[in-house]
């Protein structure tokens, strides 16, 4: 998580939920070179010690924790939202759809246009048995198998991830990469699985009184299937939305949320159209982007290293528009991508 994306939407730093500060993160090509993606410093967080001072500070707040309640239905009568949790329904003015990558709310409710997700897979070792490529970074493994995703390997503190993610058979790849790594899977001592939203279209992001927000909105980074950044940030314009809807008395005062959260960076056309022309692009050019930038990172490419480039691999002037466009898509994502 970078600390711009902390600072941004207003989170203190707790060191009860921070495991390490990084510096950044870097790509590694095919054939093992690598550049950096982004110097940003940030934190290696303990998800589930942040979800839970998350949740302490709504609870101090007077909310109410409900962690074996399942909403089956939401539906609207008479201007407010009926919220049915098994035998029971809550009928509230305001309700905020953050129900995880399922998006059963939004599926309900008849928003849902199209769900794609990856699939990802990770194991968590201790520090010691796991050779880190640099402590203090977060290191990205690029190439054709990964179908437009990426392995990792990701210090914590004392502990590392290694993982993979993508349009892929995320558990044999990741014991693929780490046979490749000399990482023996018999000794991590969490295993980790799920699925990333990676493409999702609603029809909007909002009704009057409602939001969706985080992994329910698809809001997570297509480049990186980052979405704690995207998450804090929809969250607090959710939140925001639905007290001035509130203040106002007027229900459709939320649909401002839908123009807001589509406005954002995180919604950014460039980033679907990167992250599917990447998966178009083979080991060799991934290697030869690599060769141009090994030590470095993507600032470096100004106008006279890319013309040297081109004149000693002809290849990559037929994907000069591509790298102006992923240039840009960088830049983003060196911000607002984790």
């Amino acid at each position: 998580m970078s600390r711009f994306g902390l600072e941004s939407n207003g989170v203190r730093v707790e060191r009860e939920w921070v495991m390490q500060e990084v510096r950044g993160a870097r790509c590694v090509v095919p054939c093992g070179r690598s550049f950096a993606i982004t110097d940003e410093p940030g934190y290696a967080i303990d998800r589930a010690r942040f979800d839970r001072w998350v949740l302490d500070g709504a609870l101090s707040e007077g909310a109410e924790l409900r962690a074996s309640s399942r909403v089956t239905q939401v539906t609207r009568e008479d201007g407010r939202w009926r919220v049915h949790v098994g035998a029971e329904t809550f009928e509230t003015s305001a309700v905020v759809a953050a129900d995880g990558p399922t998006s059963s709310v939004a599926r309900g409710l008849g928003l849902l246009r199209r769900h794609e997700s990856i699939l990802a897979y990770e194991y968590r070792f201790l520090r010691k048995d796991v050779e880190v490529p640099d402590p203090n970074r977060f290191h990205l493994f690029i190439g054709r198998r990964y179908a437009g995703g990426y392995a990792w390997i990701f210090p914590k503190g004392d502990a590392v991830n290694v993982g993979v993610g993508g349009h892929i058979d995320a558990h044999a790849v990741a014991v693929a990469f780490c046979a490749e790594h000399g990482i023996d899977p018999a000794d991590r001592v969490a295993t980790i699985a799920g699925t990333i939203p990676y493409r999702f279209e609603l029809t909007t992001f909002a009704l009057p009184g409602l939001t969706i927000a985080g992994d329910a909105a698809g809001v997570t980074n297509p480049m990186n299937g980052a979405g704690i950044h995207s998450g804090l940030f929809s969250g607090r314009l959710a939140g925001r939305a639905l007290v001035r809807a509130h203040e106002e008395g007027d229900p459709d005062a939320a649909l401002e949320y839908d123009r807001a959260l589509r406005a954002s960076t995180f919604l950014d056309p460039l980033l679907f159209w990167m992250i599917e022309r990447y998966r178009t692009w083979d080991d060799r050019l991934l290697d030869a982007v690599g060769e141009e930038l090994d030590g470095g990172d993507w600032h470096d490419v100004g106008l006279s290293k890319a013309l040297s480039a081109a004149v000693r691999r002809p290849r990559l002037v037929a994907h000069s528009l591509d790298f102006v466009r992923m240039r840009r898509a960088l830049a983003l994502c060196e911000k607002y991508g984790w």
